[in-house]
């Protein structure tokens, strides 16, 4: 859209001497301008807003073309059945003018190898309440997520399972780049925060037998000009250690290659660290082909970070999500619940994005 706006002087002096020499008048480029006029003066204003600040940014922010609320995590019931979800809502401004948002959730049922996914596609700019958010997607809310500062309520009805869980965040906010905006070499940027190791409790429901689970989430709040990032896709790590340290990693992906690289390491008392690219290593250990869309993933990685040697592996293979839209196609990209072994143990979430060929142009690496 800001590409678009900078050639409108240049429209409107071809529109006036095309209708001069054709017309003799003027009126088309008066009409014009005024219409160009009332967009400058009501058009909403984005762009950098100074640094993180919290509770504030957990509730919707307008000037933020790009945004997203995304929880993982991994559950266990009281007789030792192991479950992962995802829980997420995007909030996307199309042309500058309107707002759609795109939710979606996710159960891993590990003992029943199998991947539940629903989504939900809606036109409208979502509640703001002011320093918190109240998120619903879905017939009847099917998909909901409310709170902030660190207590947040989310339910979920996917495929008969029915999650209810409470959240509450056991150590502060990790503020990625200084709670600062982050511009990427290929334009845009963004502002990134993460609550890591979110105590959780609550219901799942399936199979007419509610359960009692625990477990742990990680949630991330990401805003800004997030377009052209998407666009690249990436490789992104959430690992969770059972010393109780949270290590985030990610890949920005270019021509078959990472382009750039970044994470941070949160020790048990709840001091974060920044990493860089020469702070660790990714090696990917094998691929997977999803029968769903022909994409080609990564699956299973060794991981070099901390001292440590790290092995991620998938605990359900095709943990794939593929959206399937009426009025607008949908990302595909694989994101999942994963163990890790080696110098220490714990569980992971794993996204990958970029590695089929979609609608924002991504390209398989």
């Amino acid at each position: 859209m800001k590409n678009l706006v900078r050639w409108i002087p240049l429209a409107l002096l071809c529109l006036l001497v095309a209708e001069r020499f054709l017309y003799g008048g003027a009126w088309l480029t008066l009409v014009a301008l005024l219409l160009f006029g009332l967009y400058s003066a009501f058009a909403p204003r984005d762009g950098l807003i100074g640094l993180v600040t919290l509770p504030r940014d957990d509730g919707f922010l307008s000037t933020e073309s790009v945004q997203w609320w995304y929880w993982t995590g991994h559950l266990e019931t009281e007789d030792g059945r192991r479950f992962g979800f995802e829980v997420v809502f995007f909030a996307f401004r199309n042309y500058g003018f309107f707002w759609d948002q795109l939710a979606q959730g996710a159960i891993t049922d590990v003992a029943g190898n199998k991947f539940h996914f629903s989504e939900y596609l809606h036109f409208g700019i979502p509640r703001r309440p002011e320093n918190r958010f109240d998120l619903s997607a879905g017939p009847q809310g099917l998909l909901r997520a409310s709170g902030g500062g660190g207590k947040d309520h989310l339910h979920s009805e996917i495929d008969g399972f029915v999650l209810d869980l409470d959240l509450v965040e056991t150590k502060a906010p990790v503020m990625h780049y200084g709670g600062g905006p982050h511009p990427y070499y290929f334009g845009g940027y963004t502002y990134y925060y993460s609550r890591v190791n979110m105590a959780t409790s609550g219901t799942l429901t399936f199979g007419g037998e509610t359960y009692k689970v625990k477990g742990s989430s990680w949630f991330d709040r990401q805003y800004g000009d997030l377009l052209q990032a998407i666009t690249q896709g990436w490789q992104w790590f959430a690992i969770e250690l059972d010393d109780n340290r949270q290590i985030m990693l990610y890949d920005l992906r270019g021509e078959g290659a990472a382009v750039e690289q970044a994470g941070s390491v949160t020790d048990a008392n709840g001091h974060t660290r920044d990493l860089c690219g020469d702070d660790f290593t990714v090696v990917q250990l094998g691929q997977w082909r999803s029968p769903n869309t022909g994409s080609t993933y990564p699956m299973g990685w060794r991981v070099t970070v901390a001292g440590m040697e790290l092995v991620i592996e998938p605990l359900v293979v095709d943990q794939e999500l593929c959206a399937k839209h009426d009025l607008w196609i949908g990302p595909e990209y694989w994101e999942g619940a994963c163990s890790v072994s080696g110098g220490a143990t714990g569980k992971a979430y794993v996204e990958l994005n970029g590695y089929s060929r979609g609608p924002e142009g991504t390209l398989s690496l």
